[in-house]
């Protein structure tokens, strides 16, 4: 029988489950990861696995959206040096997290697995990265606003840029490639600048 946990207990297995099931996923990839060898490594029995998931690919989506909260998570800390200029400083975050997440999905077999469970469910996880999203972008814009940098920003579009972008890399080889890195930016570019209003200025030029 699987042991019972505290709620601060289960807190902590779970994420010393996420973060040992990370590093197993890249040694060894999804298909081939071992809910015994993950279940020995973190120091609980198989049977607990059950008491956080129940199955391995409902764990491989938290792990998704786990890391996606981490690397955002990561980027809050550089605020400051997106006043300057915030919408490039979007644009490349967004650019360079699409490029990224499209490099690993061609090159490594993990990322694949992973992301083909991902979009295959019908449930909440689609939703609930959609809501990290937001949830970073308000706190971004509430920023610049607060340091006055811009006048408003419509963040439900903004996180649409994202959920683009990713669409756009996880179908890239439908496109050009010569082309596709430079259509990508000019996407998130143009639909970032749509939803952000900056500030007027007065050397528009017409």
């Amino acid at each position: 029988m699987a042991k019972a946990f505290s709620a601060t207990e289960k807190a902590a297995i779970k994420q010393k489950i996420m973060e040992t099931a990370l590093d197993l996923y890249h040694d060894k990839g999804v298909k081939t990861l071992s809910i015994a060898e993950l279940t020995k490594r973190v120091g609980i029995a198989q049977g607990s696995f059950y008491n956080f998931w129940k199955d391995k690919e409902s764990l491989v989506m938290d792990v998704i959206c786990y890391r996606s909260a981490q690397k955002l998570t990561v980027i809050e800390k550089d605020f400051a040096t997106s006043l300057d200029d915030p919408i490039k400083f979007l644009t490349d975050i967004i650019y360079d997290y699409a490029v990224d997440l499209k490099e690993k999905v061609e090159t490594q077999q993990t990322y694949q697995d992973a992301f083909k469970i991902f979009y295959k469910k019908k449930n909440g996880k689609v939703n609930y990265v959609k809501a990290l999203y937001i949830d970073f972008l308000t706190k971004l814009t509430t920023y610049w606003k607060k340091q006055n940098v811009i006048i408003s920003a419509d963040v439900q579009g903004l996180s649409n840029v994202f959920i683009g972008a990713f669409v756009m890399c996880f179908n890239a080889k439908q496109f050009d490639r010569d082309y596709f890195y430079e259509l990508l930016r000019v996407y998130i570019l143009n639909a970032v600048s749509k939803y952000i209003k900056k500030e007027a200025t007065n050397d528009c030029k017409f």
